[in-house]
């Protein structure tokens, strides 16, 4: 299984399109966080009048703190379990399969496999290391630009004691950020081998997400049963687990409408594992029966 996982690894690691959607990632996270710091330098001011004289003074200390430390860690993470995480993770895993059917390099290899069963984990683990090592270069990529930025402009650091419970928040939202991620990402992989085309992956897992947002905001103003199916789709379940970040002041970025009747945590928790589990099923018995010796 191990010797699967690295071949899988290097095979992601040696695709052109890896890196593109890093570099993808890494600019928009620059370009936000460049818009913000702009914003925060703008209404971090200070306006004072002597003797008749206006002058404007930015405070240096509020812009640091804000968008270093808190606002913009806490909004990357969220825009990574957002649209942006999902489309960039869905693009990803439909092409390291897709891209197996187009080069017609899935029939020798699992003619030298011993497992299918092995070789289907060894993919879907190898899709999830590189997702959340990119999620991981996205938080690193916001800590240096926002380093940069306050070393620059002179600004002092502020690390109080309250550095560490906001980390372990921010670890806790990065968990969440990557649990609502994957019922998008097995959606991609199952469209992926279902029909052994890179470009079926990403457009149902992406189409998926938004034909759901659409279903989902004319269902929550229906009564009734048809106001009840929301609660059983994805959209409105990772909007659920995706708000539990405002419990640590951070920014959310629902994927879905909002609902009065929202499910509870718990119940998000479970309806997108059950989601989970049925595509990774589904996907593996399609995988394990499917004839590639013709």
């Amino acid at each position: 299984m191990a010797r699967l996982i690295r071949a899988e690894i290097y095979k992601l690691h040696k695709r052109s399109m890896t890196y593109i959607l890093l570099l993808i990632l890494v600019g928009l996270i620059a370009l936000i966080m460049s818009i913000s710091q702009a914003v925060a330098l703008n209404s971090s001011t200070v306006t004072t009048v002597t003797n008749g004289v206006t002058s404007t003074q930015v405070v240096g200390g509020v812009a640091a703190n804000v968008h270093f430390l808190h606002d913009a860690i806490t909004s990357t993470i969220a825009m990574l379990g957002g649209l942006i995480g999902v489309v960039l993770a869905v693009v990803l895993i439909a092409n390291g399969m897709g891209s197996e059917y187009g080069w017609n390099t899935s029939r020798p290899y699992l003619l030298c496999s011993e497992s299918r069963a092995k070789v289907f984990t060894s993919k879907l683990i190898a899709d999830a290391i590189f997702v959340v090592a990119g999620m991981i270069i996205g938080v690193i990529a916001v800590i240096l630009r926002g380093g940069l930025f306050t070393a620059i402009r002179g600004f002092s650091w502020s690390l109080d004691s309250s550095l560490m419970s906001f980390t372990g928040h921010q670890l806790l939202n990065f968990v969440r950020a990557f649990y609502v991620i994957l019922p998008y990402g097995l959606l991609a992989f199952l469209f992926t081998v279902l029909g052994k085309s890179t470009a079926a992956g990403i457009g149902f897992g992406i189409g998926a997400s938004v034909l759901e947002t659409i279903i989902t905001g004319l269902l929550s103003i229906a009564h009734g049963w048809l106001a009840k199916i929301p609660n059983y789709l994805l959209s409105t379940n990772i909007s659920k687990i995706s708000s539990l970040a405002q419990s640590s002041g951070g920014v959310t970025i629902n994927m879905g409408a909002g609902n009065s009747t929202a499910p509870s945590a718990l119940h998000a928790f479970i309806v997108l594992a059950v989601y989970c589990v049925a595509f990774t099923a589904i996907s593996f018995t399609i995988f394990r029966k499917r004839d590639v010796t013709g």
